[in-house]
């Protein structure tokens, strides 16, 4: 039992903040595949409470989602002390540049566009974490 709970220590913290169950799981599932220790919210506001309490190594951000909404998310983990170090990559279907540029400007570290392949995900999430 011992040997489980190190093991699972040992692996970085990925939250997932995502209203989509589908999508959310299939991220996990690579994550999970890939090493790493998945987490999910269904929200903007279970996000920001779980980043604050658990600290995740990083955040793959929708920011299309209701209560609140993932770029006001953004905003609150960049401004909050215990969170504005935790790497965020979002992740969104919208098509418009002016949302990459200002997800960037709100503290994102990458922008990815849905739907995303299991290697883009992961090449950046590993880029992500190095920084």
């Amino acid at each position: 039992m011992t040997d489980i709970v190190v093991a699972m220590a040992d692996k970085p913290k990925v939250l997932i903040v995502d209203d989509d169950d589908q999508f959310a799981l299939l991220m996990a599932n690579h994550l999970r595949g890939a090493g790493y220790l998945p987490v999910t919210a269904v929200d903007a506001m279970q996000g920001f409470m779980f980043a604050l309490r658990e600290a995740p190594a990083l955040i793959l951000l929708d920011i299309s989602m209701p209560a609140g909404g993932g770029m006001s998310l953004l905003g609150r983990l960049a401004k909050a002390v215990r969170t504005q170090l935790i790497p965020v990559v979002v992740i969104t279907a919208r098509q418009e540049a002016e949302v990459e540029s200002e997800a960037r400007s709100n503290g994102a570290v990458a922008f990815l566009r849905k739907p995303i392949d299991k290697d883009t995900l992961l090449t950046t999430i590993a880029a992500a974490l190095k920084h």
